[in-house]
């Protein structure tokens, strides 16, 4: 009898484990297709995107920076703050961990964070 409770409970369990990856497909670029800018010149930049993390040609990213600025009532506390910065487009995948893209638009800048848009 309790060999067939532990199946029922074993099965049970990889049944839900199962049905919850289902859903991540999609969604799962929302959360990992964010890279950085490794260098820019003259309207191109390479980014830290490759085949390994989904990046294919066409995709669009929007690029963003962390900027400091001093919070709270004495202006003491060290706050970072998220800033839109520009827009990408990968025109070449270059191998599993690079793309070549083109800027679109924005003041694009080496260690800024690029992320898939929505």
């Amino acid at each position: 009898m309790k060999g067939k409770y532990m199946f029922a409970v074993l099965l049970s369990v990889l049944i839900v484990a199962t049905a919850g990856c289902a859903t991540m497909g999609p969604s799962g670029h929302k959360y990992f297709m964010r890279g950085q800018v490794l260098e820019v010149t003259g309207g191109e930049a390479y980014i830290c995107i490759g085949t390994a993390e989904g990046g294919k040609a066409g995709q669009e990213y929007a690029v963003y920076r962390f900027v400091k600025s001093m919070a709270g009532p004495q202006k003491q506390a060290q706050v970072f703050t998220r800033q839109t910065v520009g827009e990408v487009r990968i025109t070449e995948v270059v191998d599993e961990h690079y793309a070549k893209a083109r800027v679109l638009k924005g003041d694009v800048r080496v260690n800024d964070v690029v992320q898939l848009k929505d």
